[in-house]
């Protein structure tokens, strides 16, 4: 995380000194979609099957754009995600297994507009606040002592400004999210989680991810801009980009 800041205020210093106007943002945004807990593990076994789980979320963020094209935004989301498994045992079918967990994620991201068209790309930091898993029927009990209280994943995201007026604009786009690191803790490994009717040779990590449509409500705050003849920083009212 270290070298992501100080990647970010190296990039803020340079757009800075080279950009012409500087623009700031603030947002409300929402989004649902699809989430995904994966475990190559469960994928290879027959017995198991994924199930499509729903996810949502909403939150706000803060952009700084550095004239038309590059910004960076700080965004804060609090998602509710999910993986509901099925699986067969010898003596029963279709038993179900599922997690759920809401977390509040972090982002820092840079976003690159062309044509009123963006790309997105950054890490995302996750503070899960409550995991619940019911495993046939069974609930089990303080389930979010298994699993990692944060973790790390990677975001794309892409999309296009719908409509906007001089202080607004509607933005329609998707992320896709994908864990860096381990969800489940070394208790929730000895457990065997988050399959414990099986005993694979080989542990897998299980690394969450999903994807979201996003909706966006960018306000303009307003933008700074270079006077010609003294280069100093303006000020002025916010304006569309």
């Amino acid at each position: 995380m270290k070298k992501v800041f100080l990647f970010t205020i190296l990039a803020l210093a340079a757009f800075t000194t080279s950009a012409q106007e500087i623009w700031i943002e603030a947002a409300a945004k929402g989004g649902y979609g699809i989430s995904f807990l994966h475990n190559a593990n469960i994928i290879d076994d027959d017995s198991y099957n994924y199930k499509i789980t729903p996810t949502y979320g909403f939150g706000a963020k803060l952009a700084v754009n550095f004239g038309p094209y590059h910004g960076i935004s700080i965004d804060g989301m609090y998602n509710t995600l999910g993986q509901d498994f099925e699986y067969d045992l010898a003596t029963v079918q279709d038993n179900q297994n599922e997690i759920s967990w809401k977390s509040i994620d972090a982002y820092l991201l840079y976003r690159y507009t062309r044509n009123r068209v963006f790309l997105e790309l950054g890490p995302m930091y996750s503070f899960v606040q409550e995991v619940k898993q019911t495993d046939a029927g069974f609930e089990l009990a303080n389930a979010s002592d298994f699993y990692e209280q944060n973790y790390l994943s990677g975001v794309f995201g892409w999309g296009g400004y719908l409509a906007g007026s001089e202080t607004f604009s509607l933005v329609l786009g998707m992320r896709l999210h994908y864990g860096l690191t381990d969800f489940i803790n070394s208790d929730g490994q000895n457990l065997g989680l988050p399959n414990v009717t099986a005993n694979y040779t080989d542990y897998k990590k299980s690394r969450p991810a999903f994807v979201q449509v996003m909706m966006e409500f960018n306000f303009g705050i307003g933008r700074f801009a270079k006077a010609q003849c003294s280069k100093r920083m303006q000020f002025f009212r916010a304006r569309r980009r």
